[in-house]
């Protein structure tokens, strides 16, 4: 496990053990998610602050849950057997990072293109990276494929499709070793517009999510911060 990585699972860890759950057992209704003047709730000056837990953000086309943190956002579509709330460990590594974090619970190409259109036209975040796992990542290439603006990278998840139509932002395509997905991955990164087009191949055999609860779920986790950092498309501050 890398440095940052450690790093970021400690502040988590940290921030849970301190913060209050509510008695429902469910995430807090945050009935005013973004300021007024467009940027992040939690964001404040130079340092944006982390939210222990995820608020519950009721969007025209669903419900989602919300990480404010950081002025670069990140979208996360769950697999068919998922749910939104599946996504809280990584969600809450991403918050540590500083990305302002939204998973959605409906998995329509209208709810994607909506949950885009929040983080960038009312959350203020510089750019949105779409996480898609399985089911969420055919949802996130239909979705895509009508060219919303704001986009910083793609990153599939055992998710295979037509790339076609994808604008040329960075993308990462990922699966495990025994899904034998590697040739179809190799062809949609060759076939996709744009200069970073990679993909990661993990040992095992486990299907998307559930590679993060295997023994390659630091190491998948990691690529995903490293892309953020490193190869994700954000606007100029």
């Amino acid at each position: 496990m890398t440095t940052r990585l450690v790093a970021a699972l400690a502040v988590v860890f940290t921030l849970v053990s301190v913060s209050v759950v509510p008695a429902t057992g469910r995430a807090q209704e945050a009935s005013d998610p973004c300021r007024e003047d467009g940027t992040p709730v939690a964001s404040s000056g130079a340092t944006p602050a982390i939210a222990s837990e995820s608020q519950s953000v009721e969007l025209e086309n669903g419900e989602a849950l919300f990480w404010p943190a950081g002025d670069r956002g990140v979208l996360l579509l769950h697999g068919a057997a998922y749910d939104a709330a599946s996504w809280e460990p990584q969600a809450s590594v991403l918050a540590a990072e500083g990305y302002t974090v939204l998973s959605l619970e409906t998995l329509s190409s209208e709810a994607v293109l909506e949950g885009i259109e929040f983080l960038v036209g009312e959350c203020g975040v510089i750019g949105v990276t779409v996480v898609g796992a399985s089911a969420g990542g055919a949802s996130a290439l239909d979705a895509l494929g009508n060219d919303p603006q704001g986009v910083a990278g793609l990153i599939l998840l055992g998710a295979t499709g037509e790339v076609d139509a994808l604008g040329g932002y960075p993308k990462l395509f990922t699966a495990s070793e025994e899904e034998g997905l590697a040739d179809q991955l190799e062809t949609m990164a060759e076939n996709a517009t744009g200069e970073v087009n990679d993909t990661l191949i993990l040992p095992g055999a486990e299907h998307a999510q559930a590679i993060f609860e295997s023994d390659q779920g630091d190491a998948l986790i990691e690529a995903m911060l490293s892309f953020l950092e490193d190869n994700a498309a954000w606007e100029s501050e």
